[in-house]
């Protein structure tokens, strides 16, 4: 997909000049096949959806997206203080993958193809979490691009804290980590992710679920 991205007769360079900075980089025309996936802008953390005016900078060979020319020109004129603000801004980083997950049927994060965790499976972290591949090679794209395909993929998107449902208030259920019953209450730890609630019996399973979900969600106790 990356292959495709048709670079611009001018380079953000020329931009950078012109806007009093010295940040170097390249204007990236956005790929058709992501239109109306939703990213975050790099100056702001405001939701884009990406469309052919949007605005896309290859930076570091990482890319990043922006809603309009004057978040661009911020962003150029101190770009490590954007890249350190935001996590999505960061570059995902090559990890091992956890031994714990070994023989963990699973997708690949850059495709969604079914794949087996082995000790030589491509690791990455990023936003906190663990993301698998089938190749290195496909884990170079995710490298360069994750927001794309955390947002093509709703099994890449990482858990999101919130708090427990007051409807469940009172309700019985099992730790999403461990499997040991709970009284769910207002302080009850709480994460959403794939369009399910669920819940932990402390905030340290719910860490070691937030890092690896995939691993959890297909334990006896969290199948639905």
């Amino acid at each position: 997909m990356l292959k495709r991205l048709v670079k611009f007769s001018f380079s953000v360079l020329a931009v950078a000049v012109l806007a009093g900075c010295v940040s170097t980089g390249e204007l990236v025309e956005p790929s058709k096949v992501d239109y109306g996936l939703n990213v975050s802008s790099a100056y702001n953390g405001e939701t884009i959806t990406i469309g052919i005016k949007t605005i896309v900078l290859e930076y570091n060979n990482r890319i990043f997206y922006f809603q309009d020319k004057p978040a661009l020109n911020k962003f150029l004129n101190t770009p490590k203080a954007y890249i350190q603000k935001y996590p999505f801004n960061e570059t995902p980083v090559v990890t091992s993958p956890l031994t714990s997950d070994y023989r963990l049927k699973t997708n690949c994060s850059y495709d969604g193809l079914p794949i087996v965790v082995t000790k030589f499976t491509p690791t990455l972290r990023f936003l906190g979490r663990i993301y698998y591949f089938a190749h290195s090679e496909t884990q170079a794209f995710f490298i360069k691009n994750p927001e794309i395909y955390i947002a093509k993929f709703p099994a890449n998107k990482p858990p999101m804290a919130i708090s427990p449902l007051k409807s469940d208030y009172g309700t019985k259920t099992d730790c999403a980590a461990t499997g040991t019953p709970l009284l769910i209450g207002p302080h009850t730890p709480t994460l959403e992710y794939l369009g399910r609630v669920f819940y932990f019996s402390s905030l340290d399973g719910m860490q070691r679920f937030k890092e690896d979900p995939q691993a959890y969600i297909v334990k006896k106790f969290n199948r639905e």
